[in-house]
């Protein structure tokens, strides 16, 4: 049994920004297609969990970019399973040029729900422990966002079809998706996300309509959270950290390892 998948992309047109790097939202879906993947291979998958009526929710995600890849550069990406935190599935990631150099990592924290009652259920932790990995790329836990400050209303987004899933409920790179729409400011490309961490708290549905909401901070911080407009209950929380690309705040080395 193979506790860690590596596999190679080339970055194709379609993922990218005006700066003909990979957008934020292509590598969070590549570390959503690696989870499935690995999660397959390692007996708890999709299928696997779908034969209980059960499924994985991603619950938390927290990415952090030291260079983002570009037009057709063929980068290296590789997952690996943690074990269980509780109730939550841990799974790590990291993306590799082909010098072998770390250019971005992400953690993420899952949870294993009924698909009916969508309440969280106890997971097999003999299959799960067996096929653990215990490196973690930021050796400390997916803790939840705290939100201590008043967040002002940017407008709403009604969900789409296109917003939705295998499951149903709006996948988790589409909430990544609205908070940068709402973050990057008109015009400029000067600025990109250094780091992006998100709680997930509940499920967004067809029909429903969401209030975004958000409060910028010292040291390029800016939060994000969301509710339904129908019941005021909070969908999602999420912390950018911004870096200025010509060097006008904060510059990072693109050969950083983490």
């Amino acid at each position: 049994m193979d506790n860690l998948l590596s596999k190679e992309f080339q970055i194709a047109s379609y993922q990218l920004d005006p700066r003909k790097q990979a957008r934020l939202t292509a590598l969070a879906s590549l570390f959503q297609e690696m989870a499935y993947q690995h999660a397959s291979l390692l007996g708890f998958g999709y299928n696997d969990l779908k034969k209980n009526r059960t499924m994985w929710v991603l619950s938390r995600l927290r990415i952090k970019i030291h260079r983002y890849p570009v037009w057709d550069e063929v980068v290296k990406v590789e997952t690996w399973h943690r074990g269980m935190e509780k109730l939550f599935g841990i799974r790590d990631f990291r993306i590799r040029d082909q010098a072998g150099d770390a250019i971005a990592v992400a953690s993420s924290a899952w949870l294993i729900v009924d698909m009916a009652s969508r309440r969280p259920v106890r997971a097999d932790d003999q299959i799960l422990q067996r096929s653990r990995r215990e490196e973690s790329v930021f050796g400390d836990p997916l803790n939840k966002i705290e939100l201590s400050y008043e967040n002002k209303e940017l407008g709403s987004h009604a969900v789409l079809y296109s917003d939705l899933d295998v499951v149903g409920h709006v996948n988790n790179v589409k909430y990544i998706e609205w908070c940068i729409d709402h973050a990057q400011p008109a015009g400029s490309v000067d600025a990109e996300i250094a780091e992006f961490e998100i709680n997930f708290m509940n499920e967004a549905l067809p029909g429903d309509r969401v209030a975004i909401y958000k409060n910028v901070q010292p040291g390029n911080l800016s939060y994000f959270t969301a509710r339904k407009n129908n019941d005021d209950r909070e969908i999602f929380r999420a912390r950018l950290r911004w870096k200025y690309i010509q060097g006008i705040l904060y510059p990072m080395s693109a050969r950083n390892n983490p």
